[in-house]
């Protein structure tokens, strides 16, 4: 039997569908003391599942741009925004998720790649993708990479989940995931392919390479503590 990949499990139906406005609810409430919305600024929005981001900000910019490998994502998000004009997504091939040349010709304000980094396969991928941003970023562009994995271990991570959750009043719905995960295929994936986790240096030693502007955000903006979240201006 041929092993199941990250790629795979976002093309199935699974137990994030009904979850990730829990996590997007914590960071659409702190992004913007980092990103000031206006309303003529376009958005691109990478990794950008069931459009959780868009529901929020489809009247608040000018236009939005989300990319996913999921086009049963894409469909039930385009089905979401019918009526929205500006708001538009588009499927990027599971076999070379980095090539965002649909988006090629476009200059962006605010990037946002939310939890996406961990299910990449190697560092190379990051520099991908901060080198596809880098092109298509405007003059004074700010990105946030989101939810990044920068040390220490699943246990530590689930940790401080539950102790966020339980802050926000939703640890019951949280450990209902948790153990809804423990036995669908994402525990399987999880343990065949593993998280990508990088260091702080390693993170800055990249955007130094690529030769942009970063550093990391100071509060978590996620649900997920532990995790960290990059900042990257142009």
């Amino acid at each position: 039997m041929a092993k199941q990949t990250w790629l795979d499990f976002w093309q199935k139906e699974n137990e994030f569908d009904d979850s990730m406005s829990m996590n997007y609810a914590y960071f659409l409430a702190r992004v913007e003391k980092y990103i000031p919305l206006s309303k003529t600024q376009k958005v691109l929005d990478i990794g950008s599942g069931p459009g959780n981001l868009e529901d929020a900000w489809f009247d608040r910019v000018v236009e939005i741009h989300g990319l996913d490998i999921s086009t049963r994502y894409n469909k039930i998000a385009r089905s979401k925004h019918a009526a929205h004009p500006g708001i538009y997504f588009h499927d990027l091939p599971a076999d070379d998720y980095l090539n965002f040349g649909v988006v090629a010709n476009q200059q962006f304000d605010v990037i946002i790649v939310m939890s996406v980094v961990q299910y990449y396969k190697s560092a190379a991928d990051v520099e991908t993708l901060i080198r596809a941003i880098k092109q298509v970023a405007a003059p004074g562009a700010k990105a946030l990479i989101c939810d990044l994995m920068v040390g220490g271990s699943v246990i530590s991570d689930i940790l401080s989940i539950m102790g966020r959750s339980l802050r926000q009043g939703q640890l019951l719905s949280m450990l209902r995931l948790l153990v809804r995960l423990r036995f669908s295929p994402y525990y399987t994936v999880r343990k065949e392919n593993g998280f990508l986790v990088l260091s702080r240096q390693e993170w800055l030693d990249i955007t130094r390479r690529v030769g942009v502007a970063a550093h990391f955000v100071d509060e978590p903006l996620t649900l997920q503590q532990e995790r960290m979240n990059l900042l990257i201006q142009f």
